[in-house]
């Protein structure tokens, strides 16, 4: 489960900014959006943590890009070891000058098999300049630490610790377990951590082969609410078609730009290239209203029968259900984006449920809606985002701002301006 995500000069974010789950003094549904960590991993008194927390604010205000930070973070975590550029990818806000030679600072607070984890780095140039790692037992204790070349580890020594060459472009942390060290169950725990946690973009969701695992578990789900949602689908299969067989792991995107240009999305799977689509079926009634077939549309193929938000929300719907069913950490850009209010506030409602988020999930998602602020949330669970004149973005709990009062309307407040910056499009005389 996350704790906090804090990060500095990384896109539009220039000082250093923290998404916190740890929830704030705050009696309010404490019983389904809260829950308590275990004890031993965080201190009684700092371990209540949010189930989601809902990110609003203007277009081109650091939403996508607080999303996009942790999904770097997650990236050169998971890559770094594999000798990708990754590491010189890294986006330093644009805006000032000298930003490009101040580090970039990435770092989570977790908690893993219930053990609390402070795991961060600093990139600067293309290069790792500092990693850390600490654990609290009865107190905060490093696990390790490298400042440039120089590398400490705790139960080794010096003369152990030289026989380590890590290259400055890759993490520690992703390749320390390669080594029979006495703190591998903790990288382990830490990159298991970040294997688990999902990260969704609209333009980005490869996700509908999901349907047709764990013996179509979430598929029924899915169904469920679909027809709660009354799109009309009756049923959907996903249907795989082999586009061609693969000696090594290819480039999708690369591979896509050869193939012909036929809609769809691409997996990768016993050495073979598969292009999934997903067949939706509507009933057909005759005059006496009564169904007597199903007509079958194809989700990618027959493109612009299925609406732009039904198909998005197929794309999601799935992982959703996944994080809830596993009691993983879903990041979510857009959360509303072509859909009905009742549908993305139903979504963030499962996971603000004790009956369908039995194992504590948690979501962090981007909205425009300002409607979903007055719909089950609390006040530590919304944040603001906006930009400065010099093109700098913040990030702001509601639970930050005095004199806000459990039942005030918080999104006309917000369209008020009281909480942050919005676009003024009132016409000037």
């Amino acid at each position: 489960m996350l704790v906090n995500f804090r990060f500095s000069n990384c896109r539009s974010f220039y000082d250093e900014t923290v998404l916190s789950m740890q929830a704030a003094a705050d009696t309010t549904k404490r019983e389904i959006n809260t829950f308590f960590a275990d004890e031993s991993a965080l201190p009684n008194g700092d371990n209540e943590l949010i189930k989601s927390a809902v990110v609003f604010g203007g277009n081109a205000s650091g939403k996508s890009n607080l999303i996009k930070a942790f999904s770097y973070m997650a990236s050169v975590v998971r890559f770094s070891a594999a000798h990708l550029p990754i590491v010189a990818g890294n986006e330093a806000f644009a805006f000032r000058t000298g930003a490009v030679e101040v580090p970039s600072l990435y770092e989570v607070e977790i908690i893993q098999d219930s053990i609390y984890y402070k795991y961060g780095f600093e990139i600067l140039g293309g290069r790792i300049i500092h990693e850390w790692l600490s654990k609290r037992e009865k107190h905060l204790t490093p696990v390790f630490e490298r400042k440039d070349a120089e590398l400490t580890v705790k139960g080794l020594s010096q003369k152990e610790i030289s026989l380590i060459k890590i290259p400055d472009a890759t993490l520690f942390l992703s390749v320390g377990n390669n080594f029979n060290l006495p703190i591998n169950q903790h990288l382990n725990a830490v990159l298991k951590w970040f294997s688990n946690t999902l990260i969704v973009f609209e333009n980005n969701a490869n996700a509908l082969d999901i349907y047709t695992m764990n013996n179509g578990k979430y598929k029924e789900k899915a169904l469920e609410i679909l027809k709660r949602a009354d799109i009309g689908i009756a049923d959907f299969k996903v249907k795989k078609d082999k586009v061609e067989s693969i000696s090594v792991t290819p480039d999708i995107q690369q591979l896509q730009l050869q193939l012909p240009t036929t809609p769809g999305q691409f997996k990768t799977e016993n050495n073979s290239l598969y292009r999934i689509d997903m067949q939706t079926d509507f009933p057909v009634f005759d005059q006496e209203d009564k169904v007597t077939d199903n007509k079958h549309v194809m989700l990618f193929k027959d493109n612009g029968f299925n609406s732009e938000g039904t198909i998005r929300l197929f794309c999601y719907l799935g992982w959703i259900l996944a994080a809830l069913d596993l009691g993983m950490t879903i990041f979510l850009d857009e959360i509303d984006s072509k859909l009905h209010f009742l549908v993305a506030d139903y979504i963030i409602g499962l996971f603000n449920s004790i009956e369908n988020n039995p194992k504590n999930a948690q979501l962090i998602c981007t909205a425009h809606n300002v409607m979903l602020m007055d719909e089950g949330l609390r006040r530590d669970q919304i944040y603001f985002t906006s930009k400065d004149k010099q093109g700098r973005s913040s990030l702001v709990s509601l639970a930050d701002f005095n004199g806000v009062r459990k039942n005030d309307l918080f999104s006309k407040r917000y369209l008020a301006g009281f909480y942050a910056s919005i676009p003024d499009m009132q016409t000037k005389d």
